[in-house]
C-alpha cells in the first residue's frame, strides 16, 4: 500500500502513510486552499500513489472526496472532533477503528503492529521535541528538511539525523506561524533575509513535538487519539484564544521581536487566524508579517517581504 495522508491529525500507528508535502506537478483545483489542491492532484495523478486519506476538518477538506471518487483508488476520510474532552476523544478513538478497518478490507490485510508503531511514533516525536528545544542554535532549513524527509519514510525507516548544521548567531528572532510548511525553502529564505526563527506552531514541528506520548498499555485507540487531540491546537479545532495564549507564552520566553504567519491562499481557519493574532500582536508591541502562497512549491515573494520586515524590525 502506498497511501497519501494529509495532516496531524492522521494516526500513523495504524499503517505506513506518505506524508503529502508538496506536489510539483499539474495544478487545476483551484477553487480550494493551494496545499489541499495539490494534495488531490498528487492523489489523482501520482500512479505511485493507491490511496488517500485526510481529516474532515476544514471547508477544503469537507469536499475533498468528490475529487477523488472516480479514481478507484483508496479513499478515507477522519472525522475530527473540534473538542479535546472525553467524548471527543472516545468519537475519534471510534473514527481511528474504522480507519484500521477500512485499511484491512481493501487491501485484505491484517494490521498487527499498532503497539509497536505507538512506540515509535513515541520516539521521534521525543527526538522532534528534543531538537526543538534547541532550535535557536540549528539552522532552520536543515531542521525542518530533514523532518520532512523522515515523514515521507515508513516509519520504521525514520531516523532524525543525529546532528544538524549550526545556525547563525545573530539575526532578529521571530517565531513562524502556520499550516505545514511545505516548501522549506521559505525558512531558508526568511533566515537570509537577516531573521532567525527561534520557535513556531507548524504542523510538523513544534505541533508535532508538543503531543503527549502515547500510552501503550490499555486501549491503544483511545490513547492515540488523546494524544492527538491534546497536542497544541490546530486553527481547524476553533481553538483561535488557547493558540495564542500557548504560543504567546512560548513568545515571551524567547524574547521574539515578530511573528511570520504563513499561509495558504483560501484557507479559512488561518485567515481567521491571522486577525485574532494581528489584535493581540498589536497589544505585545509584536510586530507580524503574512505571507500568502499560492501552492505547496510557492516562494517567489518571500525573499523581498522578509527582507522589508527585517528592517522594519
Amino acid at each position: 500500500m502506498n497511501i497519501l495522508s494529509m495532516s496531524g491529525f492522521i494516526p500513523e500507528q495504524i499503517c505506513d502513510t506518505v506524508r503529502f508535502t508538496h506536489y510539483p506537478g499539474e495544478r487545476n483545483i483551484a477553487a480550494f486552499c493551494g496545499y489541499a489542491s495539490d494534495f488531490l492532484s498528487q492523489a489523482a495523478n501520482d500512479s505511485g500513489i493507491d490511496g488517500a486519506v485526510f481529516p474532515k476538518s476544514c471547508d477544503s477538506c469537507r469536499t475533498m472526496a468528490s475529487y477523488l471518487e472516480e479514481s478507484g483508488k483508496f479513499l478515507f476520510r477522519l472525522h475530527v472532533p473540534a473538542r479535546t474532552d472525553a467524548a471527543a476523544v472516545d468519537f475519534f478513538a471510534g473514527e481511528i477503528r474504522r480507519y484500521r478497518q477500512a485499511v484491512e478490507d481493501h487491501y485484505h490485510v491484517t494490521l498487527r503492529d499498532i503497539r509497536e508503531r505507538t512506540e515509535a511514533v513515541n520516539r521521534r516525536n521525543a527526538a522532534i521535541r528534543e531538537r526543538y528545544d534547541d532550535l535557536a542554535a540549528v539552522d532552520y532549513f536543515d531542521y525542518l528538511s530533514d523532518i520532512h524527509e523522515n515523514l515521507r519514510r515508513p516509519l520504521y525507516r525514520q531516523e532524525l539525523k543525529t546532528a544538524l548544521k549550526t545556525g547563525r548567531k545573530d539575526g532578529k528572532r521571530v517565531f513562524l506561524v502556520g499550516s505545514f510548511l511545505a516548501n522549506p525553502t521559505v525558512a531558508e529564505l526568511i533566515e537570509n533575509a537577516g531573521l532567525k526563527i527561534v520557535g513556531d506552531d507548524l504542523p510538523e514541528s513544534g505541533r508535532l513535538g508538543s503531543a503527549p506520548p502515547t500510552a501503550t498499555e490499555g486501549d491503544l485507540y483511545r490513547n492515540i487519539a488523546e494524544a492527538i487531540l491534546r497536542r497544541k491546537p490546530s486553527p481547524t479545532q476553533n481553538c483561535f484564544a488557547g493558540i495564542l495564549d500557548a504560543d504567546l507564552d512560548e513568545m515571551r520566553r524567547k524574547n521574539v521581536q515578530g511573528v511570520i504567519m504563513v499561509m495558504q491562499k483560501y484557507c479559512e481557519p488561518y485567515e481567521y487566524l491571522y486577525s485574532v493574532y494581528r489584535r493581540r500582536l498589536e497589544e505585545e508591541n509584536i510586530p507580524v508579517l503574512k505571507l500568502s502562497l499560492l501552492h505547496s512549491e510557492d516562494s517567489r515573494k518571500v525573499a523581498l517581504q522578509a527582507e522589508a520586515f527585517a528592517d522594519m524590525l
